[in-house]
């Protein structure tokens, strides 16, 4: 989050929401929220990611956002970091994802079992849901 700080207007600061919350942060300038970030965290490279397909999100949490940006009236954010937040970052706004295909996601090699791994997900796409900001 503090690099994603780096590009915020001037006066942006982000507060940490609890645990399970539907999203990671709030930013917050002159004491208003002016926005949502949800933070996706990816262990591997952006390459290796690209080379699988599309990015995958859950097709709840994107239905999520969307609501809790109409209902706040404020933009929201998925940011994905990547090489363990370490590498690019890049940033998608749920609300211009439109008729999103849900779809059962691919096998994971390393299958928990948990019933979350079951849920529908969508792609999303490199070049039209995306967009690099580091």
């Amino acid at each position: 989050m503090e690099r994603l700080l780096t590009i915020a207007t001037d006066g942006t600061y982000a507060g940490r929401l609890p645990s399970m919350s539907a999203v990671d942060f709030v930013l917050i300038k002159e004491g208003n929220a002016t926005g949502l970030i949800e933070v996706k965290t990816r262990k591997e490279t952006l390459e290796q990611i690209k080379s699988y397909g599309g990015l995958m999100l859950k097709h709840k949490k994107l239905i999520e956002l969307q609501a809790l940006s109409s209902l706040m009236n404020i933009t929201t954010f998925v940011v994905f970091a990547f090489e363990n937040a370490e590498g690019p970052l890049l940033i998608c706004d749920p609300m211009k994802i439109r008729n999103p295909e849900p779809l059962p996601p691919p096998v994971r090699r390393n299958f928990r079992g948990l019933e979350c791994d079951l849920d529908l997900v969508v792609f999303l796409d490199w070049d039209k849901d995306l967009r690099r900001v580091m």
